[in-house]
């Protein structure tokens, strides 16, 4: 059993409040080395409280610890070591997660005009997964995932699990269900799943390399999703050296 958690940078809007871009990265973790990265992220966060005092129950949540709206536990630490602690965190996902791969998509809506944003992304990432669960892990897994549009991606789900068009190398489409994972997704709060605060990381630094921001700059945070290149499944996009799906 492989079990792929999921998180989602930006939203899937389409008015122009709504960001310019809708993103999801999710981590596959095989079921037999989950209790081995479970045990590291346990360690990882130890090591966090003894270097920057942050409790280990606190949620790691990528914009907070950027600029501070929500979590007050993060007042007593400079922004200097917030950012390090994201940096850190990265520097230890490939080791922490040595055994799995990263799916990313990332979609910016001025090149999907008149799509639904939502359904197109996730679609892109569970036709992906599947496909990995078929052809290199054959295996089947499961779906966790933060807060979301919860009824509209189990419909979908529920769709592609019967008709799952996909373009033939040669002409048309076949349909390939995706039958690998099983029931709908769950859904978990990343609060209580360090798992979803290690994809909330990979998700934001995600985010920070497609559009870095000035005033940032200075911390390196547009380079810290590069140091993930040892994980990341390339296989999901021939067209994109970091294997990000784009279309």
């Amino acid at each position: 059993m492989h079990l792929m958690y999921v998180d989602e940078t930006g939203d899937s809007g389409q008015s122009k409040y709504s960001s310019p871009h809708f993103g999801l990265s999710g981590i596959i973790v095989s079921e037999a080395n989950w209790g081995q990265c479970l045990e590291r992220l346990k360690t990882f966060r130890k090591s966090i409280k003894e270097k920057y005092g942050l409790n280990q129950r606190t949620e790691i949540h990528s914009t907070e610890l950027i600029r501070i709206n929500k979590l007050k536990e993060y007042k007593n630490i400079k922004k200097r070591d917030r950012i390090n602690i994201l940096k850190d965190y990265c520097d230890q996902i490939p080791a922490i997660f040595d055994s799995s791969v990263v799916i990313n998509v990332f979609l910016k809506k001025e090149d999907h005009s008149g799509s639904d944003i939502f359904n197109l992304a996730w679609g892109r990432l569970l036709q992906r997964y599947d496909t990995y669960l078929k052809k290199t892990a054959n295996d089947k897994g499961i779906v966790i995932a933060d807060d979301t549009e919860s009824r509209k991606l189990v419909a979908l789900q529920r769709k592609m699990r019967v008709y799952n068009p996909v373009p033939s190398i040669f002409s048309g489409s076949r349909n390939i269900p995706i039958n690998n994972i099983l029931e709908d997704t769950f859904f978990r709060s990343s609060q209580d799943s360090y798992f979803l605060q290690s994809v909330d990381v990979i998700c934001h630094l995600l985010y920070r390399k497609e559009y870095p921001k000035g005033s940032l700059r200075k911390y390196g945070l547009e380079h810290q999703f590069d140091k993930l290149n040892p994980i990341l499944f390339k296989k999901a996009s021939k067209n994109d050296p970091h294997g990000i799906v784009r279309k």
